[in-house]
């Protein structure tokens, strides 16, 4: 791991320093996961937006992306794909909930090998409900505890993800991804009120979609939508698009030309 220092990018260095920060201490602060080939950050104008996004509304001063692209093309140069992660925090400050009156904030960096992506994914739906209005659900904080619990409980029904429903019970997404499903030839997404955040696969293929005369309706939707569904995928920025086999049981197919479309799109 990388920390950002007054002389360029270092080694994060001793752990106390780490162990201090308000983003360990309280998981205040964001961040933004991206693939990287070549040395340059794929998607690389839609990770910028949506990390600047993150910080505005967490009141943290945006990091210079120009300056995290030089270092990822200088730390993460080769030809092999790899996993890049940048986060941002309040860094140090004191305990509890006081505001830091004098925020220093500190840029990490993180670089993961590219991991083996499934080729089909099963869902639960989590007890655990989202909240539309937290920012934890809007925004990549550093808070994952929801997301973890909900993880936990798929495995636990043998599903390898969770599907998780608003606090009034509409569909929201995936417990780390966006989902979309099409129906009679439809394709609908959960819209930007349910508590999702707009990731970058979602937004490459919202895109793709419009070009191919294909718009996806951003719906307002219960559980009931997808059991008419007869085709569901999970996207991220790691993934791409991931076809879904199973949603509480219910087996669908992976097999289908839209999604070769989407995947391209994707990479």
């Amino acid at each position: 791991m990388f920390r950002r220092g007054q002389d360029g990018w270092i080694a994060a260095g001793a752990a106390a320093r780490l162990l201090e920060d308000r983003g360990f201490q309280l998981g205040d602060g964001v961040f933004e996961t991206f693939r990287i080939l070549n040395g340059s950050i794929r998607h690389s104008r839609l990770h910028h937006r949506n990390l600047d996004a993150a910080c505005a509304a967490l009141q943290l001063a945006p990091p210079d992306w120009d300056d995290i692209e030089r270092a990822v093309a200088r730390l993460a140069a080769g030809p092999d794909a790899a996993i890049g992660k940048v986060q941002v925090t309040r860094g140090a400050g004191g305990r509890g909930l006081a505001p830091v009156t004098v925020p220093q904030e500190a840029l990490y960096l993180q670089f993961s090998p590219f991991p083996d992506v499934p080729q089909t994914l099963r869902l639960s739906t989590a007890a655990i409900r989202r909240s539309a209005s937290s920012l934890s659900t809007r925004f990549k904080t550093l808070s994952y505890a929801d997301n973890l619990a909900a993880r936990r409980e798929a495995l636990r029904r043998d599903a390898d993800m969770a599907l998780l429903l608003t606090e009034s019970g509409l569909v929201s997404g995936g417990d780390c991804a966006n989902l979309f499903w099409r129906t009679g030839g439809q394709v609908q997404t959960p819209s930007l009120a349910c508590g999702i955040r707009n990731g970058v696969m979602r937004q490459q293929v919202l895109s793709w979609l419009e070009d191919q005369a294909l718009p996806a309706a951003e719906t307002e939707a219960g559980p009931g939508a997808l059991e008419k569904a007869d085709l569901a995928w999970v996207t991220n920025a790691v993934m791409g698009v991931v076809p879904v086999s199973e949603i509480d049981g219910r087996a669908l197919p992976v097999a289908d030309p839209l999604f070769d479309g989407m995947r391209a799109a994707a990479l």
